[in-house]
């Protein structure tokens, strides 16, 4: 237990300026939203804002250089790679329901003192979303996208740059190729027939098993990325 302790705080530590610099620019933002829509209301329409989409981004970006920044550290301290990993995901879990409850909280906020129009993916699915039914995505989506930071990070680390620009140049062709052919209206249509349960169930499915992935790519992974 108290190697997991001191993971997570050494986890949060390599992370801690990043994190109170990106909520404090994101406050100022709210705030700023607010002042406009208060002292401006009568030449402001409408107004909308954006707060989870920021948060994943973020997490996405900050989880890219995971390994590089930790790895070396706790293999020093005696932790083997499998305990490294489930330390990580432990921390993901962590950064994920703190981050949803953030988000849930400032666009409560947001709501009670201002007609300020919030987007959030929730939207695709309830019109009227409760506090828990947001958190709830907003965690599992954040899951997501910490473990697709982590992959891309692991390609990087275990390939080289060659390699890890190769696997970006591959997905942005996938991109590509979806939307000349629109394939991505079958998509959508997928997803507005499916059930939030449903959705919940399949993100969190394949975010657990991108980093099965990504536990077994680390097994015999090097020190020192290639």
């Amino acid at each position: 237990m108290n190697t997991v302790k001191g993971s997570l705080y050494v986890l949060f530590q390599s992370y801690k300026k990043q994190i109170i610099t990106f909520w404090c620019i994101l406050f100022s933002i709210v705030l700023f939203s607010l002042f406009i829509d208060t002292f401006f209301e009568l030449h402001v329409y409408s107004f909308s804002i954006m707060i989870s989409i920021p948060v994943y981004i973020f997490s996405c970006v900050m989880t890219a250089k995971l390994l590089n920044k930790t790895l070396s550290y706790f293999l020093r301290l005696g932790l083997s790679r499998l305990q490294f990993m489930l330390n990580v995901g432990l921390f993901f879990i962590c950064w994920s329901l703190i981050g949803s409850f953030m988000i849930g909280c400032i666009q409560k906020i947001i709501t009670s003192v201002s007609e300020i129009f919030i987007i959030h993916p929730i939207l695709l699915l309830n019109h009227s979303p409760s506090f828990f039914q947001t958190m709830a995505l907003d965690s599992i989506l954040l899951i997501f996208f910490l473990t697709a930071g982590l992959l891309l990070n692991v390609v990087f680390y275990r390939l080289g740059t060659i390699g890890g620009y190769s696997f970006v140049g591959l997905l942005g062709l996938t991109t590509i190729v979806t939307i000349i052919f629109k394939w991505y209206s079958s998509l959508f249509d997928f997803l507005s027939n499916i059930s939030g349960f449903a959705l919940l169930s399949g993100l969190l499915v394949i975010s657990t098993l991108l980093y099965s992935i990504i536990t077994m790519a680390m097994r015999n992974a090097s020190v020192n990325p290639a």
